[in-house]
């Protein structure tokens, strides 16, 4: 035993000093000179100096998102930089970035990733890619989304169908019936004794959406133990008191509200659920799937027949959770200055506008950037939900994930 605890320490020792330094065929942890200099230039500036390291070449970006390349289609129109992106889901993403960055290999400029476990443990950690923070936002990004450098918010949020259909009334069933559904996380843990307890809330697994597993992590940190204590005083009247089998309070929640939930396959199929099911239908999904609701009517896919407890007034504890979506540059780019070009257009309010636009569910890092008139802006929305934290989830994920996956499904 002591030989094994001996051998996990010098584990422990070699893999700091691995992410402190680097590996040897990647990165290290120091900015590449380029990226530096790049955050002294104003955006015309990098153009510049962009056109003239680039040629007639391209430009590398990988990214997993379609609106990326609305994004790129936009800065190559502006500027003349020809941009070739590889679009493909979170896994092989950085599958295909370990690969190649492990073996020294040219294979991106710039990324747009999610996930923030992967991407600290995977990138950043290797010394792989680098945050880059354009002189011309500097006043415009707040300081928790410049290291990492975020670009994009998404947020997931629990919602609720508001109307008093039953399941049999649909012809005299009107939206907007039910009102302040929810007003404290521990109505969807806890147990069908609790008065205002709220069953089979839909989520997707952990183990089937990474996001998802993070924001759960992310409740076992001291913010978050602290306001599921103070929620929970304020639902069940009494002070909790720590139980043997939760490392603390944020386990707790995890594990009862794992039992609760009733995993579906996909976000926007659950949205559309709750929308045409029977009152007090409730998921935790992306607030940017109501954009698929069409028909109109109680019943049926009514964006009208949904509310969002968060929207409505305090929801003790949170009202869901924000993930980012990271511009980063290469440590071994070939053409840093257009990879820094790039993620500074993809920041700016022309850049996240060309992309992503005024839809419920969006949100650029950049205040200045368009929001839709039905949702509410960022800092808003940072005030209420859980934010997905790389440095915190990476550290304490493996254990955190071992305990979520006793609960899911279940």
């Amino acid at each position: 035993m002591k030989a094994k605890k001996t051998i996990l320490a010098v584990g422990a020792l070699l893999l700091a000093t691995a992410a402190m330094t680097g590996c040897e065929n990647g990165g290290t942890n120091d900015k590449p000179a380029a990226i530096k200099d790049a955050e002294t230039l104003t955006y015309a500036q990098l153009v510049e100096k962009a056109k003239e390291e680039v040629g007639n070449n391209e430009v590398l970006t990988f990214g997993n998102s379609s609106q990326l390349e609305k994004a790129l289609a936009k800065f190559t129109a502006d500027t003349g930089i020809k941009v070739k992106n590889t679009k493909d889901g979170d896994a092989n993403i950085y599958t295909k970035l370990t690969e190649g960055f492990s073996n020294g290999k040219y294979i991106a400029d710039m990324v747009l990733l999610q996930d923030g476990n992967r991407l600290q443990t995977d990138m950043i950690n290797q010394g792989y890619v680098h945050s880059f923070n354009p002189l011309d936002l500097k006043d415009k990004i707040a300081a928790d989304d410049k290291e990492p450098s975020a670009a994009v918010y998404l947020n997931k949020v629990f919602m609720y169908n508001n109307t008093n259909y039953d399941g049999k009334n649909g012809e005299t069933a009107v939206a907007g019936s039910l009102k302040n559904y929810m007003t404290n996380v521990w109505q969807v843990a806890g147990t069908d004794k609790d008065e205002g307890h709220i069953a089979n809330v839909s989520f997707k697994n952990p183990s089937n959406e990474n996001v998802n597993a993070n924001f759960l992590v992310m409740l076992t940190s001291d913010t978050w133990v602290t306001k599921l204590e103070a929620a929970y005083k304020d639902f069940y009247g009494k002070d909790y008191v720590a139980e043997a089998k939760y490392k603390n309070i944020g386990y707790k929640w995890i594990a009862e509200f794992l039992t609760n939930h009733l995993p579906h396959d996909s976000d926007g199929t659950a949205c559309k659920n709750a929308a045409k099911g029977v009152q007090g239908s409730m998921a935790l999904v992306n607030l940017n799937k109501n954009k698929d609701l069409k028909d109109t009517g109680v019943a049926k896919e009514d964006k009208a027949n949904l509310s969002y407890p968060a929207m409505e007034g305090e929801v003790k504890g949170f009202g869901g959770f924000c993930y980012k979506m990271y511009a980063m540059i290469a440590h071994n780019a070939k053409y840093p200055y257009a990879a820094c070009a790039i993620a500074n257009y993809i920041t700016s309010a022309a850049g996240y506008e060309a992309a992503w636009g005024a839809k419920d569910g969006y949100y650029s890092v950049n205040k200045d950037a368009p929001i839709a008139k039905t949702d509410k802006e960022l800092s808003w929305w940072k005030d209420r939900l859980v934010i997905e934290d790389p440095s915190y989830v990476a550290s304490n994920f493996e254990d955190v994930f071992r305990f979520i996956q006793q609960y899911e499904g279940k």
